[in-house]
């Protein structure tokens, strides 16, 4: 009897997680295809980093710089 009922539980909680994992995909395809959440915050206002921000809390004008430290112990790539 308990040979029977162990596939039968099996395949019942396969079918119910294969459910569940594609109303989960559809629920996010939804929020994917709908752009208007893209642009807002979260908070309902435009926030800037604060460093982009000048003495004035106008967005500076300055350009930009990158650094790239690729030569640290460890983290650099091998010319093997």
């Amino acid at each position: 009897m308990l040979s029977l009922l162990f596939p039968l539980a099996y395949a019942a909680t396969l079918a119910c997680l294969v459910l569940q994992a594609f109303r989960m995909m559809r629920f996010g395809s939804l929020l994917v295809s709908d752009g208007s959440n893209r642009s807002q915050d979260r908070t309902g206002l435009k926030t800037v980093h604060p460093e982009l921000l000048d003495k004035n809390g106008k967005v500076t004008d300055e350009k930009l710089l990158a650094v790239r430290f690729s030569d640290l112990e460890g983290f650099a790539p091998t010319d093997s």
